[in-house]
């Protein structure tokens, strides 16, 4: 009977799960529909890109507004109500999708995926780690790994349904179906953070005792920058990849769109393949390497553009700039400050989700149907990667004196 039991809450573990998978394959989708669908949209809301670009930045905007306090609500309120407050904010965006018929709409209505990013990530992850504490990291990597899918196929979607609406519907249907799987999954009992935190950090007090320590002022302030410019890097491009084709190679709309799938589908192997390369080489070199790789490509497809170019760079995009440098650089700023590990965590998403407003927010005042004004977008994309770089090559010439990943 005993036994019976531990399946029984494994089985709910595992539902609870695939209900979290389930909530971000759509909102992976949910967060590159706009720019998929962007011609229909343009008609829809009678804009242009400019218009596009400025409700996408709404995003952006909406997960700053609560970024800092959905924490907070996971931490009072649990994780399953959060989560289902995320959800049902996505309802509420691909609903006012479809029924906006201008750009002031819409921003409003965009708002609203903004915090279901901000309410989403704070519930599902501790989710997760509390119901899977012995793979936790496994776990949460999946999550990268089904928004990687459901981003490879979105644009046969597209392809396949012209009119975003039925689309929108159909995404809506898949939401609600979720929203009843999470209501009737069992949710692990939160854990509590307080003596983790304290049994966590015992180590790395004694350890700072007999080396030198980074700054937070210096490393810190470097690596929550840093942070913003790898997303930066994978969020503009995703964004704008379906103009560059269109307006810069010639393609139609749905060939453009088809770079997103070498862009998904390269993501979801480099979550599985870092996770393993990670293993056998320093967290700050990959932080290095990744986005220096990434924008070797950008610059190439800038200045020389084709159409296989351009599948190629959007697979080195998807691999090296999406697949979990993100995450490598959370790793290395939390094991430089063990005692502060939320605070510094908050610093480290508070700053990538500027990205979403901000990418978006400076390319509507120069994107236009023309190749010149998206080409534009693309170097101010390569500059903040290069900063990245530097950023990260910076990080690791004061490490040397810390050597915290000899």
């Amino acid at each position: 009977m005993q036994n019976n039991n531990t399946t029984s809450k494994k089985q709910n573990f595992f539902v609870t799960a695939i209900g979290i998978y389930i909530c971000y394959a759509v909102l992976s989708m949910a967060q590159i529909i706009i720019s998929q669908y962007s011609s229909f949209f343009q008609n829809s809301w009678q804009t242009d890109l400019h218009g596009i670009s400025t409700v996408i930045s709404m995003m952006g905007i909406g997960r700053i507004l609560t970024i800092l306090f959905a924490g907070y609500f996971s931490d009072k309120l649990g994780r399953k109500p959060v989560l289902l407050i995320g959800m049902v904010c996505t309802v509420i965006f691909f609903i006012g999708l479809i029924i906006s018929t201008n750009v002031i709409m819409a921003c409003i209505f965009s708002l609203f995926l903004g915090f279901t990013n901000s309410f989403g990530d704070s519930a599902a992850y501790p989710a997760l780690s509390e119901a899977f504490p012995a793979k936790s990291a496994s776990m949460n990597s999946l999550v990268k790994a089904a928004m990687s899918l459901a981003q490879f196929v979105l644009p046969f979607v597209v392809a396949s349904i012209p009119n975003a609406k039925i689309t929108l519907w159909l995404l809506v249907a898949m939401i609600i179906i979720d929203i009843l799987i999470v209501i009737f999954s069992k949710f692990a009992p939160q854990s509590n953070q307080k003596v983790s935190n304290d049994n966590s950090q015992e180590p790395e007090v004694t350890a700072s005792t007999t080396r030198l320590t980074p700054s937070m002022h210096v490393d810190g302030a470097a690596l929550i920058v840093l942070g913003f410019t790898i997303s930066f890097t994978f969020y503009v491009y995703t964004q704008y990849i379906p103009n560059f084709g269109t307006a810069v190679l010639g393609l139609n709309q749905n060939t453009a769109a088809s770079l997103m799938s070498w862009y998904a589908i390269f993501s979801l192997v480099s979550v599985f393949v870092t996770s393993v390369l990670v293993t056998k080489v320093k967290p700050i070199l990959l932080v290095i390497l990744y986005p220096l790789i990434s924008v070797i490509f950008l610059i190439a497809l800038v200045i020389a553009p084709s159409p296989a170019l351009a599948k190629i760079t959007s697979a080195v995009i998807g691999f090296f700039a999406a697949g979990g440098v993100w995450q490598l650089g959370l790793a290395v700023l939390t094991k430089y400050f063990p005692q502060e590990k939320g605070r510094v965590t908050g610093y480290y998403s508070f700053s990538a989700a500027l990205t979403y407003f901000v990418g978006p927010f400076v390319s509507s005042f120069i994107i236009n149907s023309t190749a010149g004004s998206v080409l534009k977008v693309f170097w101010i994309d390569i500059v903040f990667t290069i900063i990245g770089v530097s950023l990260a090559a910076f990080v690791e010439i004061r490490n040397r004196k810390y050597k915290f990943f000899d």
